[in-house]
């Protein structure tokens, strides 16, 4: 899937890693049933979001979403916060004027201790 953007701006393709995150993404209520309605729907609308900048660190302006690079095992990696104990990891690659995200996984697990 792509999102073509104006002459001015880059092409950003949107991939998902896994088929269950692209189906959450193009059906709403699958995204309810795995994650319930409320991170169902900030997922969908992080998701277009990412579509929508140029490059993904133009979302710190949205601070709902509480942008932010991550560090140590997971260099490399971007999240998004979807709820309270919820976020959204995705990475970016950026080549000749091709911006890519891959969104990797919902994260529900990060702040269990």
């Amino acid at each position: 899937m792509n999102n073509t953007l104006d002459k001015n701006t880059k092409t950003v393709y949107t991939i998902f890693k896994t088929s269950k995150l692209e189906k959450c993404y193009r059906k709403p209520r699958k995204a309810e049933a795995a994650w319930g309605k409320a991170v169902a729907q900030k997922y969908i609308q992080a998701v277009n979001l990412l579509r929508a900048v140029d490059r993904p660190s133009d979302l710190r302006g949205f601070r709902l979403f509480n942008y932010h690079q991550l560090k140590a095992d997971r260099k490399g990696q971007c999240a998004l916060k979807l709820g309270e104990r919820v976020r959204l990891i995705f990475t970016v690659c950026e080549k000749q004027g091709l911006v890519t995200v891959r969104i990797e996984e919902v994260n529900t697990t990060h702040y269990d201790h």
